[in-house]
């Protein structure tokens, strides 16, 4: 991050170094909608990005339905339902209530009844009345008998059809790109299935997620952040995740340049220009209780004197995906932390003699 820092430690005798690879920070995007449409019939289709964690895209279909409906309110005659109720356990189901206007309402059926059939089919638990109520037609006469005081009552019903909204989800897992030896971008791709894209965008493409970006890659100081969605790299569409991950890997070791555009939702096009290369590595120096330097990825750090108690200085991005600016947080200290400057993307703090505090 400071190259300038390796000139200075180079100066000092007795310097040690040394170079390693270390944990990485990676950060991703919340959730949000990546498309959404009215459709003629009514229902409405809303995609969601899920870039993090298990990155995948929600559907969710909203529609509206009708279906045989009725109106019963009804629970499972347990062991302590049937005692004070007075009947065998599971010999029924106990209407607690019917809908107002409904088939069971018009029916005269009421709260306190033990439902023994429907249509001549037994009703001792829930799914059954369920299942009976799908099989059933607009206008059908049903009977369902009840058993209400210690007589039984064969009341008729007439079927009358629900009209209600339904939401039906579910997950469109990314295709995964093949992992690198090394890093070059500092992008961890996904792809939405082809079969997904036109239904989603509207046109034939390909569509291929940033699920993650490293703290301080290329990708990182490029603006690139978890949750775009990539619309062309170096001015052509967008290959498939497969193809962009294995070009990058390809033109990585050589230092190229690839120009990315992406988006975020309906959001405008944000271009970023990404310098490929293997950053990975992590600059160590030191020459003991003299002087200490460690410059990576995400952050570096430099001391002088004993364990710095002379002076100090550690600087390291700030991973906010909301922004993508570069921002960074740095704190100096010199001579015991009698003197120490904090400053941060918001505001600059100045202490002196650990007591004096300005802000800016």
């Amino acid at each position: 991050m400071k190259p300038s820092l390796l000139v200075v430690a180079s100066i000092l005798p007795f310097l040690v170094g040394c170079r390693t690879y270390t944990s990485t920070q990676h950060v991703g995007s919340k959730a949000y909608v990546l498309a959404s449409r009215d459709l003629p019939d009514g229902a409405k289709e809303t995609y969601q990005l899920e870039a993090y964690g298990t990155p995948s895209v929600r559907q969710v279909r909203e529609f509206d339905r009708e279906r045989p409906f009725l109106g019963l309110q009804v629970q499972e005659i347990d062991k302590g339902a049937a005692e004070r109720r007075g009947v065998k356990p599971y010999s029924g189901l106990l209407v607690t209530g019917t809908y107002p206007k409904s088939s069971a309402a018009d029916a005269g059926v009421l709260a306190g009844d033990v439902l023994l059939s429907l249509d001549g089919r037994e009703t001792v638990y829930l799914p059954q009345v369920s299942a009976i109520e799908a099989a059933l037609r607009d206008g059908q006469l049903v009977t369902a008998k009840v058993l209400r005081g210690q007589d039984q009552q064969d009341l008729p019903l007439s079927v009358k059809l629900l009209k209600e909204r339904v939401t039906e989800q579910q997950s469109i897992l990314l295709d995964k790109a093949q992992p690198h030896e090394r890093p070059y971008a500092g992008l961890t791709l996904g792809g939405i299935p082809a079969v997904w894209c036109e239904r989603i965008f509207g046109q034939k493409r390909e569509a291929v997620v940033v699920t993650e970006v490293e703290v301080g890659s290329p990708a990182w100081l490029a603006g690139l952040r978890g949750g775009d969605v990539i619309d062309t790299v170096d001015g052509a569409p967008v290959p498939t995740v497969q193809e962009l991950s294995a070009r990058i890997a390809a033109e990585g070791p050589g230092g190229a340049t690839m120009q990315f555009g992406v988006r975020r939702g309906p959001g405008p096009v944000y271009a970023g220009a990404v310098e490929l290369e293997d950053y990975s590595g992590e600059a160590k120096a030191w020459v003991p209780l003299v002087f200490w330097m460690e410059n990576g990825t995400y952050e570096d750090r430099w001391s002088i004197g004993p364990f710095g108690l002379l002076m100090s200085n550690r600087n390291r991005y700030v991973a906010n995906n909301e922004t993508r600016e570069v921002e960074t947080h740095n704190v100096f200290k010199a001579v015991l932390g009698l003197f120490r400057v904090e400053t941060s993307p918001t505001e600059t703090e100045v202490r002196l003699l650990w007591i004096i505090r300005f802000e800016t």
